[in-house]
């Protein structure tokens, strides 16, 4: 029997490979897409005391990589690769091959498909095996994670996706690579709370994805979550004026005080008066418990000084809230002095079970935290529940 029988390239028999590889090489026989694209970021491009990793993927990647890049501060610097074009694109394994010569990279998370629903099986499946021969070739010994792709917002683009994972699994587990199954941690999601498009993810969902994509790596390298300090150091040595748009801000991620009502800490009320602001485990959106609101006399307020945000960034203030009968709800960050300024001033209408709402604002350049409250102010008297507040960038 002939021996290139036996011959496999990452669980692809290499008689199929050999005969597939045309036609993912020969440009003529592809069909790319209207328009095509191509990302890539080395953040500490000059640090070298941490590993480093290599996130590749798409506009999925794309949305949570400067999330993965924040959760992974202090224990890794993150370089990441996101394109439209098909691992059988004949020009992909190029680009890859120089994403691959950049660095020496410890770990490397790949993932491609939601541009490859429609790509012939066959030769989507060779050009993985072939992506992952590359990688195995230029990665000196970097720890390979497959990312599954994620579902859609469509029912039927959704059964391609999964028709690819399928595929992907024929080439992914019989080497033994780890797989982070992004996959089934969206699928479960509510389509219309959580997809912004057909393909797309909210913040919420977005950083659902980079938390497991950074505890999958930091598995990958055996290493902890790095303290505060280190993750302040390590994103203020990434911080650049050369961006492609001018400045590249790595601040650290905005965050509430206590800002899923774990206790009172951080939150006062105004008027103060008995019950007027209580923990409730009454159904909290999420943990064990969410702040209850009574509101006896119109103005009520709940509010804390806001976080040290980046002057001259843009965040979206979230925050999930339900009342049992209809209250308004206004929110946002203000003076605590007259003449008032006001950031994202938002109202909202509550009423029946948990539904987020947000508001968006561009901090000034003269912004002091501590000439500023966070306010969640209401209007007239009722009950509401809040949980789960947060700023995103």
């Amino acid at each position: 029997m002939n021996l290139i029988q036996h011959t496999t390239f990452f669980g692809v028999p290499s008689r199929w490979f050999l005969i597939l590889l045309p036609m993912f090489v020969v440009g003529s026989t592809f069909g790319r897409e209207a328009t095509e694209w191509m990302t890539s970021y080395w953040y500490n491009a000059s640090d070298s005391n941490l590993p480093r990793v290599l996130l590749i993927g798409d506009s999925i990647c794309k949305g949570y990589e400067s999330l993965v890049r924040d959760e992974l501060a202090g224990t890794a610097y993150v370089s990441f690769f996101a394109t439209s074009k098909c691992v059988s694109d004949p020009t992909y394994l190029k680009a890859l091959g120089f994403m691959l010569e950049e660095y020496d990279y410890k770990v490397i998370q790949l993932n491609n498909g939601l541009h490859s629903l429609n790509a012939d099986r066959g030769a989507w499946k060779a050009g993985l095996a072939a992506a992952l021969n590359l990688i195995k070739e230029k990665g000196k010994g970097a720890k390979v994670i497959w990312a599954t792709s994620t579902p859609l917002k469509d029912p039927a683009l959704t059964e391609k996706a999964k028709e690819l994972n399928l595929i992907a699994d024929e080439v992914i587990k019989p080497n033994g690579i780890p797989i982070n199954d992004l996959f089934a941690l969206m699928d479960p999601l509510d389509r219309n709370a959580f997809w912004v498009d057909t393909y797309h993810y909210n913040d919420a969902a977005r950083k659902m994805q980079a938390k497991q994509v950074a505890d999958a790596i930091r598995q990958a390298l055996g290493a902890k979550q790095a303290s505060a300090a280190e993750a302040r150091a390590t994103l203020a040595s990434a911080a650049s004026v050369t961006g492609p748009n001018g400045k590249i801000s790595t601040a650290a991620p905005a965050s509430a005080s206590n800002p899923a009502f774990d206790s009172k800490g951080g939150w006062k009320v105004c008027p103060e008066s008995a019950g007027a602001f209580e923990m409730s485990q009454e159904n909290p959106h999420s943990g064990d418990s969410a702040a209850k609101i009574t509101v006896t006399s119109p103005g009520a307020q709940l509010y804390q000084h806001p976080p040290a945000l980046e002057a001259g960034a843009t965040y979206t203030l979230n925050y999930w809230a339900r009342s049992a009968t209809s209250l308004k709800a206004n929110a946002y960050l203000r003076t605590t002095r007259p003449p008032y300024t006001y950031l994202g001033k938002n109202t909202a209408d509550l009423e029946g079970e948990w539904k987020e709402f947000n508001a968006t604002f561009t901090v000034p350049d003269d912004f002091n935290p501590a000439s500023y409250n966070l306010f969640f102010e209401f209007p007239a008297p009722g009950t509401c529940w809040i949980d789960d507040v947060s700023f995103s960038k």
